[in-house]
């Protein structure tokens, strides 16, 4: 399941989910999405399960409590070291 953070709250490693990518979403950064720890802009943190679904023209993603779905661009997905780049 997706998860959105800003570029501050990227997600931690070792949890039970392995993000290991992330993508933007539509309209980034002046988007309705935002960090589930803070207000900032978000990014969606993709598992490499999702980033295959996005490799193959997925562009909707839910989160970890089904409350709303994320869309995403079409850029291609982003790895950790490139979180400060955005």
């Amino acid at each position: 399941m997706a998860l959105c953070r800003c570029k501050e709250h990227s997600p931690p490693e070792g949890r039970r989910q392995d993000y290991i990518g992330f993508v933007l979403p539509v309209g980034y950064p002046d988007t309705a999405l935002v960090c589930g720890l803070c207000e900032k802009p978000g990014v969606i943190w993709l598992t490499s399960e999702e980033i295959a679904g996005f490799k193959k023209g997925e562009r909707i993603f839910a989160g970890p409590n089904k409350f709303a779905k994320m869309r995403t661009n079409d850029e291609e997905v982003k790895n950790k070291d490139q979180i400060y780049k955005i």
